[in-house]
């Protein structure tokens, strides 16, 4: 994706009811616009979570006198979830509990409103990080079959990952392969679009010590990336790849984070 249309994409993205908009607006997949959207949400949440936290008693005080859960996100432009929990933890309630399992609240409005919460929150509830996990699960199980389909040999995350910390991709190739002309030793697998703050922070993350460890390879950004990323000693592939094969990529294309 170039610059200039993923800045457009980003601005426009004010909340998760723009998502079908912008993917209308702009066809492209409603999976890669529903991961730049999670993206931002995330950044924003990281730059202004302290400042949303020092609005907790005021906030508490609001929903005492009516204010619902969601009133109170939807003014401070921060998802339920964490509205909910920041609250929770100023009632003196154990927020991770409730947010797990809000049947333990007694109090029925307060059950209730952190049930909306969740409902309404596909970046923080329990919900959306399954999705996320199992869209990321979905990419690895293709990845796993297209090396089986060439009777490749590899090594998977699990069976590499024997010591505590230990930095190892997500598949490890016995032999190298070539890629489109690209030298091959290993692959990681992100089920997200990749910008450039994306990419670098999982270049010194990851990428960097793959590279050290065992040479050239190979990274899908199943949702695309900006066409600006200039890789190091590895070759960057999205969902066309595997298309171009004749991989069915409806799971991951189609399913929303909504």
């Amino acid at each position: 994706m170039n610059k200039d249309t993923y800045q457009r994409i980003y601005q426009e993205l004010e909340s998760s009811e723009d998502i079908s908009k912008v993917s209308r607006k702009y066809s492209v997949s409603i999976s890669t616009i529903s991961s730049i959207s999670h993206q931002k949400t995330v950044r924003n949440v990281k730059r202004y979570h302290s400042r949303v936290v020092q609005k907790a008693p005021r906030m508490v005080r609001s929903w005492y006198k009516g204010k619902t859960i969601l009133q109170l996100a939807g003014q401070n432009h921060f998802p339920p979830v964490l509205i909910a929990s920041i609250m929770l933890k100023e009632m003196g309630l154990k927020s991770k509990s409730v947010i797990k399992n809000p049947a333990i609240l007694n109090n029925k409005r307060l059950k209730q409103e952190v049930i909306q919460a969740i409902d309404n929150d596909m970046d923080f509830s329990p919900r959306g990080h399954e999705v996320q996990s199992r869209l990321g699960d979905l990419g690895e199980a293709l990845i796993h079959d297209w090396l089986t389909d060439y009777d490749l040999d590899f090594l998977t995350e699990s069976d590499l990952n024997k010591e505590p910390n230990a930095k190892t991709p997500d598949f490890l190739l016995q032999e190298s392969i070539d890629v489109d002309g690209h030298t091959v030793k290993w692959i990681e697998s992100k089920a997200l679009f990749a910008d450039e703050t994306e990419h670098n922070r999982y270049q010194k993350k990851q990428l960097g010590f793959y590279e050290e460890l065992f040479g050239p390879g190979m990274v899908v950004y199943w949702y695309g990336y900006l066409d600006t990323i200039i890789p190091n000693n590895y070759f960057i592939a999205d969902h066309t790849f595997f298309e171009a094969m004749g991989y069915d990529m409806d799971k991951l294309l189609n399913h929303s984070l909504l």
